[in-house]
C-alpha cells in the first residue's frame, strides 16, 4: 500500500523576466545561421538579457517580494529562503543575502527593520539542478512542522562566448516558490529518483581572472543528460514500486502516469528530443510497440547488422528521428510537453530556473485553456551538468487554476523591450554604461566597491 502523501508542496510561484530581449532572427542573421534552424529546430524565438543594473540578486529579490506581497505574508513568519543558482556574485558571500537585504529594505516601513533577521538563508549550487536540490531539501524541512513556511528561489544568467555554439541558447530570469503545508498549487511527493556521475560536460573552472563563461561540450552534455535522465527514471520507478505506488508485477509507463511532464529545458525543444528513446522503451515494456511499428512503419536497426559501431549509431539516430517525426510521438508531445515549451521559446535557457518556468508555462497555459488538472500527477525531470538528474512527481491541487491566474508569465514577457545587435554585443563587454530600459520601482545594482574593506561589495537601490 502506498504511503499517504505528506501535505507539503508549492503554494504559489512568481516569475521575473529581465526587461530586454534579442530576437533570435537578429542573432541568426549576424551569425549566418538559417533562422529556421533555431526557431523550428530548437524552438528559440527570443533571448532574455539582463540590463546593466540587473543580476542574479536583483532578479531573485523581485520574485521574493512578489510572493510576499501577493500572498500578504508577514516576512517574520518565513523560516527559510534558499536560492539555487550558478550565477553567484561572490565565492563566499551567498547571493541570496543580497536579495533578502533588498526585500528587507522594501518591507521595513510595514514590518520594521530586520524583518527577515531570523530567516535561514543559503545558496545551493549544482549547475542547472541547484534549485531543484533547494526545493527537495526545503520540502523535507517544511514537512516536519505545519507552521513552517519557506521560499525557494532559482535565479540565473546563462551566458556564453559570442559566436560559440551555446550563444543562441542564452537567457536569464528568476522563479520563486512559496513552500508550505496544504499548498493550493502542488503537493510534491517526497520520493526522488536520483542518478549521478562525475563528468566534465559543462563547468566553470577557476581561472586567474574571474570568468562566468563556461567550458562545455554541447553534444557530450546532451548525452550526459540522456544517460542521467534514463537512470533517474529507473531509480524513481524502483523507489515508487518499493513505496507501493505500483501493484506488484504491474507495468505502467511513467509518461502515462503523468498528465504533464516538466523538464529542465536548455532550449525549448530539448525535452521532446531527449525523451524519444525513453518513449520507445516504454511502448515496448507495455507491449504496444509491435502494433506501433506496423502502423507507422518503424524499423529499428540492430547492432549485429553493422560492422562499424558508428554506422549503427547513425542508423539508430535516424530511427529515433523517424519516431520523433511520427503522429504517434507528436500526439504525446502535444499532450505532455508542448505547453512547457512556450515560455522557454521566449526566454532561452534560465539554468536553475528553467524547469520551474516550464512548470509555470504549463500551468498558466492549461488554466487559460480550461484544462481539468486537479488531482492529476505531474512528472519532473531535472538535470544539472557535472552531472546529476532527479525525477519526482507532484499532485495538482483543487485551487491550482486560481493560483496560476496570477502568474502572468506571458504578460510579463510581452512587456519587454527589444534591442539591436550592437546593443547586445555591448552588454557583456561592459561597454554599455547606462541602462537601456528602466522600469520604475525595480531594484538595480548602483555600484561595486573598489578598495579596502568594500572591495567587490555590491550596493543596490530601487530605481
Amino acid at each position: 500500500m502506498a504511503k499517504r502523501l505528506p501535505p507539503a508542496g508549492i503554494d504559489d510561484m512568481a516569475f521575473y523576466a529581465p526587461k530586454l530581449y534579442l530576437d533570435i532572427r537578429t542573432l541568426a542573421q549576424e551569425r549566418n545561421i538559417p533562422a529556421e534552424k533555431l526557431e523550428q529546430g530548437l524552438g528559440l524565438c527570443k533571448m532574455a538579457l539582463p540590463d546593466v543594473y540587473e543580476d542574479a540578486a536583483t532578479m531573485a529579490a523581485e520574485t521574493i517580494a512578489e510572493l510576499i506581497e501577493r500572498n500578504h505574508l508577514d516576512p517574520r513568519r518565513i523560516g527559510r529562503i534558499y536560492l539555487g543558482t550558478e550565477s553567484a556574485l561572490d565565492m563566499a558571500k551567498p547571493t541570496v543575502t543580497y536579495a533578502v537585504g533588498m526585500v528587507e529594505e522594501r518591507l521595513a516601513g510595514r514590518y520594521g527593520p530586520g524583518c527577515l533577521r531570523h530567516c535561514d538563508v543559503l545558496d545551493m549550487t549544482f549547475a542547472c539542478i541547484g534549485a531543484t536540490d533547494a526545493l527537495h531539501n526545503t520540502l523535507d524541512w517544511v514537512a516536519t512542522d505545519p507552521d513552517n513556511i519557506a521560499i525557494v528561489v532559482a535565479s540565473d544568467i546563462a551566458k556564453y562566448e559570442l559566436g560559440s555554439t551555446g550563444e543562441y541558447t542564452q537567457g536569464a530570469g528568476a522563479v520563486a516558490m512559496l513552500v508550505k503545508w496544504r499548498p493550493r498549487l502542488l503537493v510534491v511527493r517526497r520520493l526522488f529518483g536520483v542518478a549521478m556521475e562525475n563528468v566534465h560536460d559543462f563547468y566553470k573552472p577557476r581561472r586567474e581572472r574571474y570568468s562566468d563563461i563556461p567550458v562545455f561540450d554541447g553534444h557530450y552534455s546532451n548525452q550526459c543528460y540522456q544517460n542521467r535522465m534514463t537512470e533517474a527514471l529507473a531509480d524513481f520507478r524502483r523507489r515508487a514500486m518499493a513505496a507501493g505506488l505500483f501493484s506488484p508485477g504491474q507495468y505502467r509507463a511513467l509518461s502515462e502516469r503523468w498528465a504533464r511532464m516538466i523538464f529542465h529545458l536548455p532550449y525549448a525543444f530539448h525535452a521532446k528530443r531527449m525523451f524519444v528513446e525513453a518513449f520507445v522503451q516504454e511502448r515496448k515494456a507495455r507491449g504496444t510497440w509491435p502494433q506501433d511499428a506496423g502502423r507507422y512503419g518503424f524499423s529499428e536497426p540492430a547492432p549485429e547488422q553493422f560492422d562499424d559501431p558508428k554506422a549503427f549509431g547513425k542508423a539508430f539516430a535516424t530511427f529515433l528521428k523517424t519516431v520523433s517525426d511520427s503522429p504517434l510521438y507528436a500526439r504525446f508531445v502535444r499532450k505532455k510537453l508542448e505547453k512547457a515549451q512556450r515560455a522557454s521559446s521566449e526566454t532561452g535557457n534560465l539554468y536553475t530556473a528553467s524547469i520551474f518556468l516550464a512548470l509555470m508555462s504549463t500551468l498558466e497555459s492549461d488554466m487559460a485553456e480550461g484544462a481539468s488538472l486537479a488531482g492529476k500527477r505531474l512528472g519532473f525531470v531535472a538535470y544539472g551538468s557535472g552531472s546529476k538528474a532527479k525525477v519526482f512527481e507532484a499532485v495538482v491541487q483543487p485551487q491550482w487554476a486560481e493560483v496560476a491566474r496570477y502568474f502572468r508569465v506571458f504578460d510579463k514577457l510581452a512587456r519587454r523591450q527589444s534591442i539591436d545587435y550592437n546593443q547586445y554585443k555591448a552588454l557583456p563587454a561592459g561597454l554599455q554604461q547606462a541602462p537601456l530600459f528602466v522600469e520604475p520601482g525595480r531594484w538595480g545594482l548602483t555600484r561595486i566597491g573598489t578598495e579596502g574593506a568594500t572591495l567587490g561589495a555590491r550596493y543596490y537601490t530601487a530605481w
